[in-house]
């Protein structure tokens, strides 16, 4: 193949002879021709650098190779066959890893647990990520990017859930409202079919000693948690858990006026007005006030929203471990405080957890207010419980498990 000097710009003549033999034209100019760098780059209207990187790949040969006899002499003649297996070096080299070690490789036993939870839960990165950490997998090798990476590969679509028109409405103006100015209160079942597997579900459905309500309170500011259990329902434990919680807040340092919303059950006022204003003398004591959704089941969202994660981060994945009272006091104490320390991305949070956004806030008690005590409401309340009702029956002997004196060097 006899040499010619090129008439083209290096991207025209690239695709007219080839990137080979153009790079190996344009040493040969600088080489043999003594041309400069920026007049070579300025002639074929390509940038200095293109013409820099072919001449740094020339110089890394040693003097005596035989590359050096074609690029000094310019009126030597090479063949197409010598030129590619001699100048091969030209041909462009993808800087893409061959293969990223550190990812969950396909089809490993890491990926075909993502993908079973993935079907099963319809989860996000981030939430697999959670639920991963809660249940005790090694972090370094579920981390969120690797996590990240098999959704991608495996192209999953989240499950979202949008109103009729597509809006999304924010319940409040979150960057206006204090903290602990809004509560929103609500009770659920623990033995839900919908939620938990079956071995799970009869344990807390027909275990004599696992209490069967979970009480939850939640902060719309800071998303600040705090949870009690019982065996039954009741209006008394209603009220009485809510003034528990609100004298804990008090006695922490919290002076905002405290409005709580509540749904329409009978755990409650059951939508009564009469019943609300009863409700609202009492908690007026406190600088307090309780309203209702009006039936509005959305107006919950948030602590309805958490009942989700009480189920896939906790029943679910410490069920198996919980078989009587006290081991539940515990599991419900530790799950109290992880919530309150745990990273959260629900609105406002951002990726921090309910005790450091009370700290940015300003709240000097924010580690305190987190770790809130494991409560089962009949061992505090059974007592009222049976006075208000002129019950005969005998006040419960077991002694009160009172978690604060059991818990009080837990840290986050």
């Amino acid at each position: 193949m006899s040499f010619c000097s090129i008439v083209m710009s290096y991207k025209e003549n690239c695709k007219v002879e080839g990137e080979i033999m153009t790079k190996f034209k344009i040493a040969r100019m600088y080489f043999a021709s003594s041309k400069k760098q920026n007049a070579i780059s300025e002639y074929l209207n390509c940038h200095k650098n293109t013409v820099l990187g072919i001449i740094r790949a020339c110089k890394v040969h040693d003097p005596s190779n035989e590359i050096w006899k074609y690029l000094k002499d310019k009126n030597l003649h090479i063949s197409e066959e010598k030129l590619k297996s001699l100048f091969s070096f030209f041909a462009h080299q993808s800087r893409a890893p061959l293969r990223n070690k550190s990812a969950i490789q396909k089809d490993s036993d890491e990926e075909k647990l993502i993908i079973e939870k993935f079907e099963d839960k319809k989860w996000g990165p981030k939430r697999m990520y959670r639920n991963l950490a809660r249940q005790g997998f090694d972090m370094n090798i579920y981390s969120l990017g690797k996590i990240k990476g098999v959704h991608k590969r495996n192209e999953f679509k989240t499950r979202k859930i949008r109103t009729f028109n597509g809006e999304r409405r924010s319940l409040y103006n979150y960057d206006e409202i204090e903290a602990f100015e809004y509560l929103q209160y609500d009770t659920k079942t623990i033995a839900d079919k919908h939620a938990l597997p079956k071995d799970i579900y009869d344990k807390f459905k027909y275990g004599e000693q696992l209490p069967k309500i979970q009480w939850t309170i939640i902060d719309a500011k800071t998303k600040t948690r705090f949870l009690a259990w019982s065996y039954n329902r009741s209006s008394t434990f209603g009220l009485k858990f809510l003034l528990f919680v609100i004298s804990w807040l008090r006695s922490h340092g919290i002076r905002t006026k405290i409005n709580i919303q509540v749904d329409m059950g009978m755990e409650f006022y059951s939508g009564s007005k009469i019943k609300q204003e009863i409700w609202n003398e009492e908690l007026e004591k406190y600088n307090a006030y309780a309203y209702d959704t009006e039936g509005v089941k959305w107006k919950q969202n948030i602590v309805e929203r958490s009942h989700r994660v009480d189920d896939e981060e906790f029943y679910c994945p410490r069920g198996e471990k919980i078989n009587d009272k006290t081991e539940f006091m515990i599991e419900g104490q530790f799950w109290i405080i992880y919530y309150n320390h745990r990273p959260s991305y629900s609105i406002g949070l951002n990726g921090i957890s309910p005790k450091e956004k009370m700290e940015k806030l300003g709240i000097y008690n924010a580690e305190k207010i987190a770790n809130f005590p494991c409560l089962i409401l009949e061992d505090f309340f059974q007592p009222l419980l049976l006075f208000f009702n002129n019950s005969n029956q005998k006040i419960l002997e077991e002694k009160s498990q009172n978690v604060l004196t059991n818990y009080h060097d837990i840290k986050s």
